[in-house]
């Protein structure tokens, strides 16, 4: 099921969502109050109401509003630490960052990540935010592509930050992961199993 991050924190603007069924729109900033009033509303309109009803419309709400950045429940989000930072960057240096892929591989990587079942959202601790972006800006030096819907993502297969990851070469990467012990399993359709 497909569910919003924190159901009880209200997205600006409130909850919003267009009934299929009847063509009326709903707002409200409690999602429970706004689900009754759906409810009230369908019952008013003799629409019979089955189990499971409200999964189905929180699913539609979020189809509708993809800024309420919702996933798959049960999905878990990423932390990342100041240290996973710092041994990222490390790993970098040593096996040398000079060599970037070009815009074209960025963006076809980017398309690739935001297509994943399982890209998920990074949370981290201060000031592991601000580095990545910095390492994104430092590195890159160029602009990212489809850089709002990338921002904050991550692969729940390495754990890695996807703005950032999109750019660096795939050699380098993958000694990265056999540096940190790592052995993901990527989706059957991830760039990473290229090569």
């Amino acid at each position: 099921m497909i569910e919003p991050r924190n159901r009880s924190m209200t997205p600006r603007g409130g909850w919003r969502y267009t009934d299929p069924l009847t063509g009326i729109p709903f707002k409200h900033p409690d999602l429970i109050v706004m689900l009754q009033q759906v409810r009230a509303s369908r019952m008013g309109n003799g629409i019979a109401m089955e189990s499971g009803w409200d999964n189905i419309v929180i699913e539609e709400m979020c189809a509708q509003n993809e800024q309420y950045g919702c996933t798959e429940s049960g999905r878990t989000d990423i932390h990342l630490t100041g240290d996973d930072i710092r041994r990222f960057l490390t790993t970098i240096q040593e096996t040398g960052i000079g060599n970037l892929v070009s815009d074209e591989e960025h963006k076809r990587r980017a398309d690739i990540c935001l297509s994943c079942p399982k890209m998920g959202n990074v949370s981290c601790t201060f000031p592991c935010g601000w580095v990545s972006k910095k390492l994104t800006e430092l590195l890159g030096g160029r602009k990212l592509h489809r850089a709002p819907e990338l921002h904050k993502k991550g692969c729940q297969s390495c754990g890695c930050n996807l703005d950032a990851k999109t750019y660096y070469p795939l050699d380098v990467l993958k000694t990265v992961d056999q540096k940190l012990g790592k052995t993901p399993d990527y989706w059957s359709q991830c760039w990473m199993r290229e090569g």
